[in-house]
């Protein structure tokens, strides 16, 4: 797919960098872009799901915020059965603990002078209750996970297939479900994929707005739509044909950023 800048991306916002190619360095033109980061590994459905599922594993934790995360685990124990609230309130604590790698700020202000980049996030259910036959999980990945890899390039987004049945294999899934580790706690909750990205706080909300738009075209149960042609094509070897969304069209490219 052409594109207008380089494209490196990582959720590391320690060290922050613009990296955009100028007209005369492009020469007014496009690059191929060079394909999705390690944070978007293959998605492929003739792998094990559950590996591609949990591709966000936990950052290493600082002293710190591992003695926070195993104060929130002792408690979580400490309370009887049928404190639910509490438990999951404590499970959420758990979950951007493990994701980010930090301590939770109870709340967050975007520095838009400087343009200090931020962390922002969406959950987004698939209508698995309105059609629980149709397989979402197999249109969003694509053949090889190809399909979900494109979709994060383009939109700059990091996504990731969680809760149940985002595993190929049930008993596994089962599992890790009732292992009772927090890694996997989202395996208990309704089918979902998280999108999330690192930048300023207007390209990053800008980010998520495409990508909501984007994740839409997934959430129709259509067999037979453009998207679920462009598959069967790619399957049958012949190449992919690429079309820019009518969004690319109205608001243009992405200015890229890279995070180090």
């Amino acid at each position: 797919m052409p594109r207008d800048y380089d494209r490196d991306y990582n959720d590391d916002t320690t060290d922050y960098k613009r990296k955009r190619r100028t007209d005369d360095e492009t020469g007014g033109g496009s690059n191929t872009g060079a394909g999705s980061s390690g944070d978007m590994d293959g998605h492929g459905r003739g792998q094990d799901h559950g590996q591609a599922m949990q591709s966000h594993d936990a950052p290493p934790l600082n002293e710190k915020t591992n003695s926070y995360l195993e104060q929130c685990e002792q408690e979580k124990k400490t309370l009887a059965k049928d404190h639910t609230v509490c438990k999951r309130l404590i499970d959420d604590e758990i979950e951007k603990i493990l994701v980010s790698g930090r301590i939770p700020k109870p709340e967050i202000y975007a520095n838009v002078y400087s343009e200090k980049p931020i962390r922002v996030a969406q959950k987004v259910l698939f209508p698995i209750k309105e059609y629980p036959k149709f397989n979402f999980v197999g249109k969003i990945l694509g053949p090889k996970g190809n399909t979900l890899r494109q979709l994060q390039e383009e939109t700059f987004c990091k996504m990731v297939v969680m809760g149940r049945n985002s595993m190929r294999d049930h008993a596994k899934e089962e599992e890790l479900r009732n292992s009772g580790n927090p890694k996997y706690a989202h395996l208990s909750r309704d089918l979902h994929v998280e999108i999330s990205t690192v930048a300023p706080p207007s390209e990053a909300y800008h980010r998520l707005a495409y990508a909501l738009a984007e994740i839409r075209k997934f959430m129709i149960p259509d067999a037979n739509d453009d998207i679920r042609m462009e598959q069967m094509r790619e399957m049958d070897g012949k190449e992919r044909m690429y079309k820019k969304t009518h969004y690319s069209k109205s608001y243009g490219e992405h200015a890229v950023y890279s995070c180090r």
